[in-house]
């Protein structure tokens, strides 16, 4: 027989008597016991690793998220800015054509007027 002894709340000591199989029983359930307590501890332990890490892969995932935002816009101001700049291109050579049709009307007019006062003149 193996005598164990408890202190509860009271103060006085409470002794149990249990055979030795019993006994066996009981410090067998307590090293498993003791066992199993390690191993949830380092389950929660790994849980919480894991938490935290799919915290801060979600915050990666937000801010490339975010990055991928502020080029698909800068890519639309600078597609915007292209076809600005090829309507301007468009609208300068026109503009240039009407300068070159005038230029060219000029020169053909001022031949004609130097002619005309050329043979004004031999007159």
């Amino acid at each position: 027989m193996i005598s164990v002894s408890f202190k509860s709340f009271s103060q006085t000591d409470t002794k149990v008597l249990l055979t030795e199989p019993v006994a066996r029983l009981v410090v067998k359930d307590l090293v498993t016991f003791d066992g199993l307590k390690l191993q949830y501890d380092l389950t929660l332990r790994r849980v919480q690793t894991l938490e935290e890490k799919t915290l801060t892969l979600q915050e990666v995932i937000n801010n490339l998220q975010l990055q991928l935002d502020n080029r698909s816009s800068v890519i639309e101001q600078k597609n915007a800015q292209i076809e600005n700049y090829e309507s301007i291109s468009e609208d300068l050579k026109k503009a240039l054509k009407r300068e070159r049709a005038t230029k060219k009307l000029y020169k053909i007019g001022s031949a004609i007027g130097v002619s005309a006062l050329l043979l004004n003149m031999l007159k």
